[in-house]
C-alpha cells in the first residue's frame, strides 16, 4: 500500500496549506483506498529464483507529489522478507503511509497473537472514528481465534511482532517502522488479512501530523518478514 494505506474518507484531506482531492480507485468502495501502487503495474528491475526488485513511479496527478516506490522481495528456505520504500521526487514535503496487505488461508482454523494495546473504532463504512483501549474481546495478547469477532479495525501501539497459528503451521511476522496492525477478519469468508502499517488508518483525514513526512529527495521504508515453521 503506497503512498497511503486504508481509506481516505471522501477522497479529501488537507496537508499544510494544500487540500487534496483523490478519485475513487475501486468501484466497491466510495472512499479511495490502499494507494496508487495497489492496482498499478510495477516494473521488474531485477529477479533471481529467490529475489525480485520492483519499482513504481506515481503521483503528479490527483496525488500531487511525484514519487518512486520500490519493493524488494527476498526468499529463504523458510521466510519471505519484503522491503517497501518510497522516495519523494517532488519539490515539497509529502505525507506518506506505507503498508502490506497479505491474505491468509483457513480463517476458521487460525489463531493470532499480537500485542495490540489500543484500537480505532470504526463506523459502518469502516472509517475510523475514535481510538480506545482495546476491548478484552478484541485482544490478541494471548493467541485466540482470528474469527472470534468480525474485525476491520486498525490496532495502535503495536510492537511489530505477531504470530499466526494453524494446527499444522505457524507464521512469525516481524515488522520495522510499523506501529500499527490492521486486522481484517470478515465473517463467512475463506481468508483474513493481518496488515502491518506505518501509520494508523484515517491518519490523513485527521490532519494531526500522524503520517510520516518525507522531504524532497528523501525516502522512507518499512520492512516485514514472514517466517514459516511447524506449529
Amino acid at each position: 500500500m503506497v503512498p497511503y494505506a486504508n481509506r481516505i474518507a471522501g477522497g479529501c484531506f488537507t496537508f499544510g496549506a494544500r487540500t487534496v482531492h483523490l478519485q475513487r480507485n475501486w468501484e466497491g468502495d466510495p472512499h479511495p483506498l490502499h494507494g496508487q501502487g495497489w492496482r498499478s503495474p510495477w516494473v521488474i528491475d531485477a529477479a533471481t529464483p529467490s529475489s525480485a526488485s520492483l519499482t513504481f513511479e506515481g503521483g503528479a496527478d490527483d496525488w500531487p507529489w511525484r514519487y518512486r516506490a520500490a519493493q524488494h522481495l527476498q526468499l529463504s528456505a523458510s521466510a519471505l522478507s519484503v522491503t517497501l520504500s518510497i522516495e519523494n521526487l517532488a519539490r515539497s514535503a509529502m505525507p506518506v503511509m506505507l503498508g502490506l496487505h497479505p491474505y491468509f488461508r483457513e480463517p476458521e482454523q487460525a489463531q493470532l497473537r499480537a500485542i495490540t494495546p489500543r484500537v480505532w473504532l470504526a463506523d459502518s463504512a469502516s472509517l475510523p472514528t475514535e481510538q480506545v483501549t482495546t476491548p478484552a474481546e478484541w485482544s490478541f495478547d494471548r493467541a485466540r481465534p482470528v474469527v472470534a469477532v468480525p474485525l476491520d479495525h486498525c490496532f495502535a501501539d503495536w510492537n511489530g511482532s505477531a504470530l499466526l497459528l494453524w494446527p499444522d503451521l505457524r507464521v512469525d511476522i516481524r515488522a520495522t517502522n510499523c506501529r500499527h496492525l490492521h486486522v481484517y477478519a470478515p465473517r463467512g469468508r475463506d481468508f483474513f488479512c493481518v496488515e502491518p502499517m506505518s501509520t494508523a488508518a484515517g491518519a490523513l483525514n485527521r490532519n494531526r501530523d500522524e503520517a510520516t513526512v518525507v522531504q524532497p529527495n528523501s525516502r522512507f521504508e518499512i520492512q516485514v518478514s514472514f517466517e514459516i515453521g511447524a506449529a
